[in-house]
Parts: C-alpha cells; structure tokens; sequence
C-alpha cells in the first residue's frame, strides 16, 4: 500500500520522484492461510535492486514473490513508459498500464509492417504472435506483482516468415488507436476534418490504406472523448442552464421536455441581448440550420444589425424540426422576452412553418421575406431566364422609386412573364423595400442569421464605437460624405421654410426636411441626407448629422453593448442546487 501510495503523488507531482522509497518488509513462511510467524519482522537495508545495469537509475519495481524480501529502491520518472508514441520496444521495459502497452505494441505493428495476434490476455499478462504460425516473432509482457504496472519479459523481434504474410491489411491500425493520433486535429472546434482527410493523413503518416467507414468511426471516436457521449450532454443541461440564468440575471432561458423526460427545444436570450435590442432598428431575422449531430434536430437563431451593421444576436436555441410546433413555441418565447416594438417587423425565408408561427403569435406584425431566399426559389423554376434576370430582380428588390421599380419589372416582363407573375404572386410588399409596410434599413436578407457563430458582440463592438470620433458610424460618414460631394452643382429654390425644390442637372427634386423625405426617395428610406437634402442644408447652413437617424450615431452603439458580458464560471465552481442537478433529461429519439 506504501508503494501505490508513492506511485500515486509521484504522478501528480512528477517532483515527488527526488524523495527515496523505503519499505520495512517482513518474512513470511509459506503456511496455510498465508499466515506470518509472530516475530518474524526484520529490517532490510542491504536488498538493493539495479534495474538496469547501464544507467544509474533503480526502480522500486521488481517486488519480490512469496517469500522474498522487498528491498529499498528509488523510482525515476524516465524509466516508466507511459506514452503511446514509445517507438522502440524491448525486454525489460515497464509501462504505467496494460492500455498503454497495448497501444505502442498496435503502432509498432503498424511501423514495422507486419500483423500480429494475441496468443493469450488478462489481467496480469499480455502475450502476443505472428499471424503467421511459423514465424519465431513472440512477444510476452506481465504486471508487477499484479499492479498496474506491465513489464515485458521476452521479446522475439525476429521474424521468420514470407513477406506475404507481412502485407496483409492492418488489422492493427484499429479505430481506437487511430482516434487517439488524430485526436488533437479535432481540438479546435472550428477546424472543418472530414473522414477523408483522417483516409489521407493515415495513408501519409503511418503507410496505412483505411476504408471511409473506419475514418468516419475513428472522428467519431476522437469527437467522444474529447466532448464526451452524445446522450450525456443532455444530462448536463438543466445545470448548465441553471448557470446561465444566474450568471446573466434577467435573461430569458427556458428548456421544453416531453411526457417522458425527452428533450425537444431549448431557447436562449441573454440579458445583454435584451438590453441591445432596445437600441437597433426593430427587424428580427431568423432563420435555421439543420445539426449534423447523432440527434440531428435544428439549431435556430433570432438576429438584428445595430446600428454599425455588426450581427447582434437576440436569441438561440434548438428544437426537433422545422415544424410548426417548434417554430410556435420559439417565437412565443421570443415575444415573452421582447414583447412588441412599433414597426417591428420579422424577416426570414419561405419556410412554410416560420410563416403560419408568425402569424399565430405575431399577427399584427409584417412578415418579409429574405431576397436572397426568394431568388434561389426563382433560380430553381426558371433556371434558363435566373442568368439575364439576377442584377435586375436584386435592383428591383432595392429600387428607391416607383418609376424605377416599374422600369424594372418591365424588363423582367421581357425576360420571362412567369418570373414576373410569380414575384407578384409572392408578395412586392414581402421583398421589395418600396412597397415594404416599415422601414428594413440594410436588412434584406436573412443571411445575418448563418453568421452568428462568428458575431463578436459586446467588447469588440463597443470599443469600436467610442474610439469613433466622428459624428457617425465609418459606414454612414462615408455615405454621408458621398452625398455632400454630389450635390455642388445642384441648385435650391425655397419654397415655404422646410420645403424646396432642388434642380439635378435639369430634373427638379422636392426636398421637406420636417417629413425628411425627397421624390428620389433616399432620404426617407435611408434615413441619410440624400444629395438634394444635403444641397438644402447647405443653403440654410444647418448640421447634416442632426437629420441622420439615431442608429447610426456611435452613442447609441455604446449603449447597445452597455451591458458586459461576463464569461461562465468554471465548471468545478458551478454552485448548482440538488433538484436542478437531479433533473433527468433524456437524449430525443
């Protein structure tokens, strides 16, 4: 007990390995029942035990059977093998454990190109032969004293049989020994590794040629141990979110089970989300994307541009599929966290089930749809006119005015009538910015939502935004200043005190900066002087930024992120009450 007690502090302080061992032994008659004579300790001082002749090193290994005195010993920390990739092996040698014997003796097979079978394994011993049965290549190893400890006896590295026999497919290049190399390629969560790659990283490091379905269980293998079985992370959610809540206090998390325990959604919306919302434009994209995982389902995502255009994330979560019931319960947790905002609007693509859940818990609210998913629905119907009609239906999408919106559709009239019958069928007032009920700003599309994973919210946006000197955003200030260097040859003739006419190279223009609108229609939409309003504010030497929306301004940037983000504790300080960690949750079917 002494030695395992020694063995055990010396791995947890490799240090410990400059302090000798030393053990008071006792003879023993070998009696029934393995009894001791009464008086037959003695002291041992002289029993010292070289383990190698060749180094200056002793090892408090080689325990005496029956009978035999232990003697004093100092362990080195060099002299037992407890990596893998141990490439040379010989008689002698000691290994931390039978696992890892076991796998050097796989890789070594596999460096020297040959096969071998196990001739007898359990506990206490490990012997191995040739697959070729006339071959002389034997390999025995055994514990210390039945310990943990394997320690090779005899080693026969000679063989005598044909080549053949020596080519066959590696038997030994097993997916547990082939996860365990590639395990730290899978490290980095981001690092896209697919089963081909692990086919061509085999084949170039060890020689071997592995069939797919052997890559595809070796990541799965690997994926496990670092991350743990699929069906157990389900267990750990109700202390993880419990963690979560009391973290962020006033964030909106909930998890829906079903009858029998069995996990179906979970939603997410932290506090600093809620908070930021309040200073962003009111459109809500969702969207989501099917997992790859063992219990499949559909990771969905609810997302917002502030007022820089960075991704702010609202919410995020899991459920089954995309089907009604799922998409319901989201936007029911969303509306508890959010509520509703004066043109609010939600924008996705044409999933049917997004489309009947908005209308069940959002009635009152417009529902547009993302251009770009819209498109690819065009392009798959009418594949021969996608090539002729794409930068016009997007300029249509984005069109400014009525005539020039019309203009448009007449050339897609042209191209094919039935692109056009089915933008219409669809809805002009689902993506088309001039007929849209509320003002989307920049947010066309539900793009935003793929990209969440890679939103940096809080720190990053918000140093941004206060080492912004200028009025505005980098981005507004660059199109404001666009604007200002279009309209110096631009003429203004008032005509009360908030509304004028401007002349544009022989085209009048009527500029109200009360309503702060123009006939082109980029000052209302944009929410930006345009050109002829700049003209306007040049004439009555008014400040261009006081006509500018809010969201642009770097103040309100800063206080959408006014809220930091703290990082979770470590698990080990998780404070976690007993009925939230005996919470049974089981994987879905």
């Amino acid at each position: 007990m002494g030695y395992r007690v020694y063995v055990k502090l010396k791995k947890e302080n490799k240090e410990f390995g400059m302090y000798p061992l030393c053990i008071t032994t006792m003879e023993k008659e070998l009696i029934s029942g393995d009894g001791l004579n009464q008086g037959d300790i003695v002291q041992i001082d002289e029993a010292v035990q070289m383990y190698d002749s060749d180094t200056d090193y002793t090892l408090a290994i080689e325990l005496a059977n029956s009978g035999e005195a232990i003697g004093v010993f100092e362990l080195h920390k060099d002299l037992i093998i407890s990596k893998t990739n141990q490439k040379e092996v010989m008689a002698g040698q000691v290994y931390k454990d039978k696992a890892t014997l076991k796998e050097v003796m796989k890789n070594y097979a596999i460096a020297q190109r040959f096969q071998f079978r196990v001739d007898r394994s359990n506990a206490v011993s490990y012997a191995l032969i040739c697959i070729s049965e006339d071959c002389d290549w034997r390999f025995k190893a055994s514990s210390i004293n039945k310990s943990e400890l394997f320690k090779v006896r005899e080693f026969n590295d000679n063989h005598t049989c044909s080549l053949k026999d020596k080519v066959y497919e590696q038997r030994q290049a097993s997916s547990s020994l082939i996860s365990g190399i590639i395990r730290t390629k899978l490290t980095n969560h981001k690092r896209k590794y697919t089963p081909r790659d692990i086919i061509d990283d085999v084949k170039s490091d060890l020689g071997v040629d592995v069939s797919y379905m052997l890559a595809w269980r070796v990541k799965e293998k690997a994926m496990n141990f670092l991350r743990g079985e699929p069906a157990d992370s389900y267990k750990k959610l109700p202390g993880y979110l419990y963690t979560m809540d009391k973290t962020y206090p006033g964030s909106h998390i909930r998890m829906e089970k079903s009858s029998k325990n069995e996990f179906m959604y979970v939603y997410i919306s932290l506090y600093v989300f809620i908070r930021g919302f309040d200073h962003c434009r009111p459109i809500v994209v969702v969207d989501g994307s099917h997992l790859k995982s063992y219990y499949t389902g559909t990771f969905v995502s609810a997302s917002t541009l502030d007022g820089a255009g960075h991704i702010l994330p609202l919410a995020y979560g899991v459920i089954d599929s995309e089907n009604d019931a799922a998409w319901t319960w989201f936007f029911e947790q969303f509306k508890i966290a959010y509520g509703v905002r004066e043109n609010m609007c939600i924008v996705s693509d044409r999933n049917e089930s997004i489309i009947k859940s908005v209308s069940r818990v959002y009635p009152d609210l417009p529902h547009c749809a993302c251009i770009w998913h819209l498109w690819n629905n065009v392009y798959k119907k009418f594949k021969k006119s996608h090539a002729k009609l794409s930068e016009i239906y997007f300029s249509m999408a984005k069109a400014y005015t009525q005539t020039e919106f019309d203009s448009l559709m007449e050339k897609v009239e042209k191209v094919d009538i039935r692109v056009k019958e089915y933008l219409e069928l669809a809805g002009y007032e689902k993506w088309a910015r001039l007929y849209a009920p509320v003002n989307r700003g920049w947010t066309m599309t539900s793009n935003i939502a793929k990209s969440i994973n890679a939103a940096l919210v809080s720190a990053s946006n918000r140093k941004e935004a206060t080492q912004t000197y200028k009025t505005l955003e980098k981005k507004y200030q660059e199109m404001l200043e666009l604007n200002e260097t279009m309209c110096t040859r631009m003429t203004v003739v008032p005509s009360t005190e908030y509304l004028h006419t401007v002349n544009d190279g022989g085209r009048n223009y009527t500029v109200c900066l009360l309503e702060r609108k123009c006939v082109c229609g980029r000052f209302q939409i944009d929410e930006l002087p345009c050109p002829h309003a700049w003209a306007v504010l040049k004439s009555k030497f008014l400040m261009p930024e006081e006509y500018c929306s809010s969201y642009y301004k770097p103040s309100t940037i800063v206080m959408t992120y006014d809220v930091p983000v703290y990082p979770l504790p470590d698990k080990n300080d998780w404070n976690i009450p007993e009925h939230v960690a005996e919470e049974v949750v089981l994987p879905p079917k």
